[in-house]
């Protein structure tokens, strides 16, 4: 269980250093999956994280293979994030402004 928190909150920090990104280069939105990405693979070949053997399946060929899945399986989790924190923020956006139009057009309609 400790192991799978810490591959959540690997991809947290994926995501939130995409975030970063974005902000500080402006235009790689279209750019950002691919660098959660680069992100996760390099994140998991510098800290030598490996999923499967973290959950005791150790039957690949190679440990090199499963770092480097498990780095495209931390950039998956931060665009996980990105799309559930874009979900809410959209359905906050779209509950204001349903809002406000709903008030505009009753008092149009009174008046």
């Amino acid at each position: 269980m400790h192991f799978f928190g810490l591959v959540i909150l690997f991809g947290l920090g994926i995501y939130a250093l995409s975030l970063l990104g974005e902000r500080a280069y402006g235009h790689t939105r279209e750019l950002k999956p691919l660098v959660q990405l680069i992100l996760g693979v390099a994140l998991a070949w510098i800290a030598n994280l490996n999923l499967w053997s973290g959950f005791a399946i150790s039957h690949l060929r190679a440990d090199w293979v499963g770092v480097t899945i498990t780095g495209l399986a931390l950039g998956g989790i931060a665009f996980f994030f990105d799309a559930v924190v874009g979900f809410f923020a959209g359905l906050h956006r779209k509950i204001e402004d349903q809002a406000v139009q709903l008030e505009r057009s009753d008092l149009k309609r009174v008046a």
